[in-house]
């Protein structure tokens, strides 16, 4: 795509434009996140696209997009390629966190339930609402997730 042609359909200096998601299943994961965040699958056959180039301990790749965000569900060799989360026990092992914005965080956590993923975080004050909140949740592959809801006017 052409830079003059990126103009609305590429994400600003400093925005996400690319995120790639470890899974074990691709389909269970397209699943989730498009029950979840509404992301749309970007492969025109369905399936997962051949690898761009020798990727180690990947498996496959399968495109999805969400507007101006693009990215990939990375099918792992091995279970053990997609990161733990951390916990109490592993305060170390905190991954780079994304997060999302959504109208609704409590809406959002009930879909991520349905769709097999696990509340982490429930929905938690910023500054005491002043700045939002956040919440986390993991999805059905064990990756760490945050989702961010604006404050009320």
């Amino acid at each position: 795509m052409a830079s003059d042609d990126c103009k609305d359909a590429c994400p600003a200096a400093g925005e996400i434009c690319w995120l790639e998601v470890p899974c074990t299943d691709i389909d269970r994961a397209l699943s989730f996140y498009s029950a979840v965040l509404g992301w749309e699958s970007a492969n025109p056959e369905g399936c997962p696209s051949p690898l761009p180039g020798p990727m180690e301990g990947t498996d496959a790749v399968h495109m999805f997009r969400r507007g101006r965000m693009h990215g990939a569900f990375v099918k792992m060799s091995s279970p053990d390629g997609v990161a733990a989360v951390a916990d109490a026990a592993h305060p170390a092992k905190a991954p780079v966190l994304a997060s999302y914005n959504v109208s609704s965080i409590e809406e959002t956590l009930a879909k991520v339930e349905a769709a097999g993923g696990r509340v982490h975080v429930p929905k938690t004050a910023i500054a005491g609402g002043s700045m939002g909140y956040f919440a986390r949740f993991v999805d059905t592959e064990g990756n760490l997730q945050g989702i961010w809801e604006a404050p009320a006017n």
